[in-house]
């Protein structure tokens, strides 16, 4: 509650409006589930950050966003990449077959950025030559992305932000 009650009086009080009410819907789009966060409620600074993330953007570059939404904690959180580790340093020190976790490369090419078909520049879906949908990515696209968001780990708090200790 106390993430909601600090937004609220942020937000109405600010003297940027159309600022506040751009962040507002691009938190909708680049949205994070307070569930999949682990112990949520000690971790209002995160989403205050995360929000922030939206306000100073708010008139700038999609691909600004996205750079700072990729390292933000929540985000690493709730869509797991989080300690996300690759196949081969899970095959070296655990000699086991494994794969980086996906759920953030498929996430960020199909909801925040490309979708799932390749579309013409007036929005109708390009066709091949036998006349299906073209994906805009393979599993394989996935696969080699996915690798790239592996070693994320939390820092140590700071003593200006909270902690849950």
């Amino acid at each position: 509650n106390n993430r909601k009650y600090i937004w609220l009086m942020i937000v109405l009080g600010a003297p940027d409006q159309l600022r506040q009410r751009v962040a507002w819907a691009l938190c909708q789009v680049l949205v994070v589930v307070k569930d999949a966060i682990g112990a949520a409620q000690g971790h209002t600074e995160w989403f205050l950050q995360y929000y922030d993330i939206f306000v100073r953007h708010a008139f700038g570059n999609y691909r600004d966003i996205l750079k700072e939404v990729s390292y933000s904690p929540l985000m690493a959180e709730n869509l797991s990449f989080l300690q996300s580790k690759s196949s081969a340093y899970i095959w070296e020190t655990q000699r086991i077959k494994a794969y980086a976790d996906e759920n953030f490369a498929r996430e960020i090419m199909q909801l925040f950025t490309m979708g799932l078909i390749q579309l013409n520049m007036d929005g109708t879906p390009k066709l091949d030559n036998e006349g299906n949908k073209m994906l805009a990515y393979t599993n394989n696209d996935i696969m080699s992305f996915s690798r790239a968001w592996t070693g994320f780990e939390l820092q140590s708090n700071r003593g200006n932000i909270e902690s849950t200790n």
